[in-house]
C-alpha cells in the first residue's frame, strides 16, 4: 500500500515543487505564468522519466500487451486519423462536461471556481493558448497519464488505474469545480492512453480541450 501511495504521489510533488520553485524565481504574482513556468522545466524532466519507465509498465493496454504490434503483426502507429479523432474527442468532450457543470447547481454551492478562473484567463490571449493549450497538457499528461496511470496500469487493471489517476488529477486542480471536471476529463484521457497505446493520444485530447475553454471563455 505505502509503495502504491508513493506511486501516485511523487509525480505530483515533485511537479508542484518546479512550480513553487519558479514562481518563488520569478516573483510573479501571476498564477497562470507561474504554473506555465514550472510546466516548461517539467515537459524535459518528466519526459526523460517517462521515456525510461520500465518497458513493462507500458505493455499492459491492448495495443500495449503486442509489443506496440497488432494481432496480424504489423507495427502499430499513431496516425494523422488517430491523431484527429483524439483532437475531436478533446473538443467534445470539454464542451460537453463543463456545459454540464455550469447547467447544474454545483456553480453556485462551490463558488471557488470564479476567482481562479479570472487568475487563468485575466493574462493575454497568446499566453492563454501557449500555456493552458500546449505547455502545461503536455507535463500534465506526462506526470498523470504518463508517470502515474503508466505505472499503475503495470500491476492494475485498467478501471482502478483510471479512477486512481482521474482522482489525483482531480484534486491536484484545488477546487471542486475544476475538481469534479479533472475526475471525469482523467477518465477519458486515461482511455484515450489506454486505446492508443502512446502518450500522443491524451496529449492531444488535454490540448483540444485546454483550447476549446480558451476559446468559448474568451468569446463569452
Amino acid at each position: 500500500m505505502a509503495e502504491l501511495i508513493w506511486q501516485i504521489c511523487w509525480p505530483v510533488l515533485a511537479y508542484g515543487l518546479m512550480t513553487d520553485i519558479w514562481s518563488a524565481l520569478c516573483k510573479s504574482k501571476e498564477t497562470l505564468f507561474s504554473t506555465f513556468a514550472g510546466a516548461c522545466l517539467a515537459v524535459p524532466v518528466f519526459g526523460w522519466l517517462y521515456k525510461n519507465m520500465p518497458k513493462s509498465a507500458l505493455d499492459t493496454s491492448r495495443r500495449w500487451a503486442a509489443g506496440g504490434e497488432n494481432a496480424a503483426g504489423r507495427q502499430v502507429r499513431f496516425q494523422i486519423k488517430d491523431g484527429l479523432f483524439c483532437i475531436a474527442i478533446g473538443i467534445g468532450a470539454s464542451w460537453a462536461v463543463n456545459t454540464l457543470i455550469m447547467l447544474s447547481p454545483l456553480p453556485e454551492y462551490f463558488p471557488g471556481f470564479s476567482g481562479m478562473a479570472h487568475k487563468l484567463y485575466s493574462p493575454s490571449l497568446l499566453l492563454q493558448a501557449v500555456a493552458m493549450g500546449v505547455v502545461i497538457p503536455w507535463a500534465e499528461e506526462l506526470v498523470f497519464r504518463g508517470l502515474i496511470f503508466g505505472r499503475l496500469r503495470k500491476d492494475h487493471p485498467f478501471a482502478l488505474s483510471a479512477w486512481l489517476s482521474a482522482a489525483v488529477f482531480g484534486m491536484y486542480h484545488g477546487n471542486m469545480l475544476q475538481g469534479i471536471y479533472g475526475v471525469v476529463m482523467g477518465l477519458i484521457l486515461a482511455w484515450g492512453m489506454e486505446q492508443e497505446g502512446t502518450i500522443k493520444a491524451p496529449v492531444l485530447m488535454h490540448m483540444a480541450a485546454n483550447l476549446t475553454s480558451v476559446v468559448l471563455t474568451n468569446a463569452a
